[in-house]
């Protein structure tokens, strides 16, 4: 029997790109804006004299790609928008094949699940955020290019990651204590991992610490995973090695600063990162609390993408930049990744269960046994869900149309 192919997560995408190129093509032509400031230092760059692509910051990748797009004939401000565009629809075939990965295969359901993710944003209280992303950030900041390649990175790299520890776990039964990764997967890993510093170090800067604490505890647990660890501590270190020098840069070591990394703990920012937290993660910590069995807590990929978040809201509580930087708030990046890869994972487990409360549902109304364990509080617990998405879902649309008529410039 032929297998039948879907083609909606191409479809998905291809509209997801459409729609990017429109938004960053109006955003690109905005003086002032991100995007445009970031085209402009690409335009700047000269494969010449390559030094000139870190002129502006260590993290050249976007602006590399948008000037070689510029040397096929392109004018700058297209060549932007084009290559953000196809990072956005990157972006979206990953959320939808980790949907899909989630819901036991691809088709409408796990497309429209990844191309959702793509577009909430934080929920819009207009007494907390007017603007719905200023002073609380977005799981999805369309206006930032260098993020949204981060964030495609992200999306490769914890799966990857919590892939390998998988196979890990299903070699243990055959090998014993000999069990670990193959090099292979250490090497390409390792590629992405190290490549994603190159688009922004942002992501890394809150999985590494997570992904360290995370192996951690299983080495502690399992001592005999010795190999495995060294293996993924191998996979790790070109990329720790580069962030370092990275921050070097960012923090006035290597070249001269605008500003210091700095410890930042007061009660007004802790009131912010927790309004930030809450309005940007309303709906994941729902489906955390009310809807996530223990079974799915206990994978990889989840544990992962916990630790990654809770790492991530520590250093934007701990830590601030003085100086010319200090009102940057660089260190929210990556709180704003994590919720991305956070809404990755939570989407699909509440989709998975509103599916299968129907399914009960239609049995019940059939007169076939049902089991449930609070039968009269479950649609009140869906239906609770699905407002938060759809008040997550409708604000991101919200903030697009917001950025098309808005004069702010983000």
């Amino acid at each position: 029997m032929t297998k039948r192919r879907d083609y909606t997560i191409w479809l998905m995408s291809l509209l997801t790109f459409a729609l990017g190129f429109a938004v960053f093509y109006a955003l690109v032509q905005r003086e002032g804006s991100d995007i445009s400031i970031h085209a402009v230092w690409a335009g700047e760059g000269s494969f010449a004299n390559l030094k000139t692509f870190f002129y502006h910051g260590a993290h050249p990748l976007w602006h590399v790609l948008v000037a070689l797009a510029v040397r096929t004939g392109l004018p700058l401000w297209t060549a932007a928008a084009l290559i953000t565009a196809l990072c956005k629809a990157t972006e979206v075939w990953l959320l939808i094949a980790l949907c899909a990965r989630a819901l036991g295969g691809r088709g409408w359901l796990a497309s429209l699940c990844g191309l959702t993710a793509s577009l909430v944003s934080a929920v819009w209280v207009p007494v907390l955020n007017p603007g719905i992303y200023l002073g609380v950030g977005s799981p999805n900041p369309w206006h930032s290019p260098t993020q949204l390649i981060a964030m495609v990175f992200m999306l490769l790299c914890v799966p990857m990651t919590a892939g390998s520890v998988e196979g890990f776990r299903r070699r243990l039964p055959q090998d014993g204590a000999k069990a670990t990764v193959p090099w292979r997967e250490v090497w390409v890993l390792a590629a992405l991992l190290f490549v994603s510093l190159a688009a922004k170090p942002t992501f890394m800067q809150a999985f590494l610490p997570a992904a360290c604490l995370y192996f951690l505890l299983l080495w502690v647990q399992k001592p005999k995973n010795t190999p495995f660890i060294l293996r993924m501590m191998a996979a790790a270190a070109p990329a720790v090695a580069l962030m370092v020098l990275q921050y070097m840069f960012y923090f006035g070591i290597i070249v001269p600063s605008q500003g210091e990394m700095v410890l930042q703990v007061t009660w007004g920012k802790a009131g912010e990162v927790a309004v930030s937290v809450l309005l940007t993660r309303l709906f994941p910590i729902f489906v955390l609390a009310a809807c996530m069995d223990r079974d799915t807590f206990k994978t990889p990929l989840t544990q992962l993408t916990l630790w990654m978040d809770a790492v991530a809201i520590l250093e934007m509580l701990l830590l601030g930049e003085n100086g010319r930087r200090a009102s940057d708030g660089n260190f929210g990046w990556a709180m704003m990744g994590s919720a991305l890869m956070l809404w990755a994972v939570t989407l699909p487990v509440f989709v998975r269960g509103l599916i299968r409360w129907l399914m009960r549902r239609r049995a019940a109304a059939e007169g076939r046994p049902t089991l449930a364990s609070h039968p009269r509080l479950e649609p009140y617990k869906w239906a609770a869900g699905a407002l938060l998405l759809l008040w997550h879902l409708a604000s991101g649309i919200a903030y697009i149309a917001y950025l098309l008529n808005s004069t702010a410039r983000l």
